[in-house]
């Protein structure tokens, strides 16, 4: 399957996921679903990989430290939640790819959206 439409096979799926409550049956802490603090491959990676692309970006950019700094990042000039949001981050996710916003992270080429959810995922549960 093409990488960027798994992703928006996964980041659909996941986001319905999330805001019907799944997250936590997927064996991962309860998180509100607002589309920003729970990344869209959760689902899929698992929460160590995630941990694991999540400290690796943070080791790399330490300006982006603080969940305050990584929300901001990740969620600037989107609409709050609850409908909205998910979709959005989706959409900027999507957009990453199409704008070649693009990092290598164990293994998975990742949009700086997704790496960025997994860096604060990793400061909200490890």
């Amino acid at each position: 399957m093409e990488r960027r439409a798994f992703v928006r096979t996964t980041l659909s799926v996941a986001g319905v996921t999330v805001l019907a409550g799944g997250g936590a049956a997927c064996g991962a802490p309860s998180i509100p679903p607002d589309g920003v603090n729970t990344p869209g491959l959760l689902a899929s990676m698992g929460h160590e990989r995630i941990v694991r692309i999540g400290r690796a970006y943070l080791a790399a950019v330490p300006a982006e430290h603080t969940p305050d700094l990584l929300r901001t990042a990740i969620g600037k000039d989107l609409a709050p939640w609850p409908w909205s949001a998910p979709v959005a981050v989706n959409d900027r996710v999507v957009d990453d790819f199409a704008q070649g916003r693009t990092v290598q992270a164990d293994g998975w080429m990742l949009s700086v959206t997704e790496v960025r959810q997994c860096a604060l995922y990793t400061l909200m549960h490890s």
